[in-house]
């Protein structure tokens, strides 16, 4: 198996302004959802993580966001979940765009421990001869590390009520730390993760300072290539991986 995967916090379509979708002009909204759409399909990932995305509400515009970067970018697949909704005024949370199925979905926010948005969607990925790997897109909270670990906790607990196999965890951890006990490390040590030590960083755009935004793997999984994107698409720099079965 060889997988290429991508993550991305598009930030609501409204990166490099105050981030609400809503106040920005029609054709500035689009174009910054198509520019990410456009990026996704130079990158021609096979699955694509999204963090800060939405679906059609007041605040997005009344843009379904999910959808369109999806449609431009050629993926049939999609799983979204809604980590903050409010009918009608609010629908934002986290995706997973893919070129081949996702199965046994699952999308959870975090509760009382949630900041806005904040939560997780996790899909296995449909292959030839069986179920391939569960792929995560989350989205932590970004100022407490009290908060992020009790974060963290849940999903280990909810992965590990799912079938074994291979896992691959994206998204924005709002966290810099590989080491410690932080998120990064806590799910590597839990769930038997890594990630590559080399890593840039991917916030803010366009002088990041902080590398917030990974891609971690099972340990049968090896990383090939890991990157992050120069594009200014978002205030998030994407990160890409390609991921082969270890030992091949």
């Amino acid at each position: 198996m060889r997988l290429k995967v991508l993550t991305l916090n598009v930030a609501h379509g409204a990166p490099f302004t105050v981030p609400m979708p809503f106040l920005r002009r029609r054709a500035a909204l689009l174009g910054t959802l198509d520019a990410v759409a456009a990026l996704l399909v130079r990158e021609a990932a096979d699955v694509v993580a999204l963090q800060e995305a939405d679906r059609s509400s007041l605040f997005s515009g009344r843009v379904d966001q999910v959808e369109r970067i999806a449609t431009r970018a050629g993926y049939p697949h999609l799983h979204h979940g809604v980590h903050s909704g409010v009918p009608g005024l609010f629908a934002q949370g986290t995706a997973l765009l893919s070129r081949h199925a996702l199965e046994a979905r699952e999308a959870a926010h975090f509760g009382r421990d949630r900041r806005v948005d904040k939560g997780y969607v996790v899909a296995t990925l449909a292959a030839q001869g069986g179920p391939g790997p569960d792929i995560v897109s989350l989205h932590l909270d970004p100022f407490s590390a009290t908060v992020r670990r009790r974060q963290v906790d849940r999903l280990i607990q909810a992965l590990r009520q799912r079938p074994e196999r291979p896992r691959i965890v994206l998204g924005d951890f709002n966290a810099e730390d590989a080491g410690g006990d932080g998120p990064v490390a806590r799910l590597c040590a839990e769930l038997g993760l890594h990630t590559p030590h080399e890593g840039e960083p991917t916030y803010p755009v366009p002088q990041a300072r902080q590398r917030l935004d990974w891609v971690l793997a099972s340990a049968t999984l090896r990383f090939t290539r890991y990157a992050r994107l120069p594009e200014a698409v978002s205030d998030h720099h994407a990160v890409v991986a390609e991921l082969t079965v270890a030992g091949r």
